[in-house]
C-alpha cells in the first residue's frame, strides 16, 4: 500500500509541480517556503466549474459533508474540516504511537486555479494528552518533528505528513479533471 502511495506521489510531483512540505514553522509550499499555500492550476476552467467540481468532490468524499463544510461562498471559497483518526504513526523510544489529526483546509477559486491551504492542524495521540507539534523540545508536552534549533528529529513523521497532504492534493486534482457531466 505504501509503495502505491509513493508511486502516486511521484507521478503527481512530475505532473503537477507544487507540493506541501513540513518545516519547523508548519506546512509550506515546497517551491516557495514563505507561502503556506499551493496553487492548483486547471487551465481552461472557470472559477464556477472548479468550485462545482470541488464541492462535488467533498460531497462524495465525506460521510457528512454538511458537518465537514464550515463555510462556503458560491464560486469563490470553501472551508472544510477533517478528522483523521489514523493520520500517521510516529516512533518514540518505546513504541509506535498512532497520531490523530483535525485540520481545516481553505480552497479559494479563480478562473484556471485554486488556492489550497491547510489553515490549522491539531495532531495528537490516542489519549489526547500528547500533541505532535512541528517544533519544540522536551517530552512533557508532546512529540516534535523539529527541535528548537530547527534540527529534524522525526524524519518519518515529516515524510508521512507530507505524503498525506500531497496525496490529498493529488486526489483533489484528479477529481477536478473529471467531466462534471458524470459520463456513464
Amino acid at each position: 500500500m505504501r509503495k502505491i502511495l509513493l508511486f502516486v506521489l511521484f507521478l503527481s510531483s512530475i505532473t503537477y509541480g507544487q507540493k506541501i512540505i513540513v518545516t519547523p514553522e508548519g506546512l509550506k509550499n515546497a517551491e516557495d517556503p514563505e507561502k503556506s499555500f499551493i496553487v492548483i492550476l486547471e487551465e481552461g476552467k472557470t472559477a464556477k466549474q472548479l468550485f462545482d467540481s470541488a464541492s462535488k468532490y467533498l460531497v462524495k468524499a465525506y460521510a457528512n459533508p454538511d458537518q465537514a463544510i464550515k463555510a462556503k461562498v458560491e464560486n469563490e471559497y470553501i472551508r472544510f474540516n477533517t478528522h483523521a483518526p489514523n493520520f500517521i504513526t510516529i516512533k518514540n523510544s518505546f513504541a509506535k504511537v498512532p497520531i490523530t489529526a483535525d485540520y481545516l483546509i481553505e480552497l479559494s477559486f479563480k478562473d484556471g486555479k485554486i488556492k489550497f491551504e491547510v489553515t490549522s492542524i491539531d495532531m495528537y495521540d490516542k489519549s489526547g494528552k500528547f500533541k505532535l507539534l512541528f517544533k519544540g523540545e522536551g517530552a512533557l508536552r508532546g512529540y516534535y518533528v523539529y527541535n528548537m534549533k530547527d534540527e529534524l528529529k522525526k524524519p518519518e513523521a515529516k515524510t508521512e505528513i507530507e505524503s498525506y497532504f500531497n496525496a490529498l492534493i493529488s486526489n483533489l486534482k484528479e477529481n477536478l479533471k473529471k467531466d462534471p457531466a458524470d459520463q456513464w
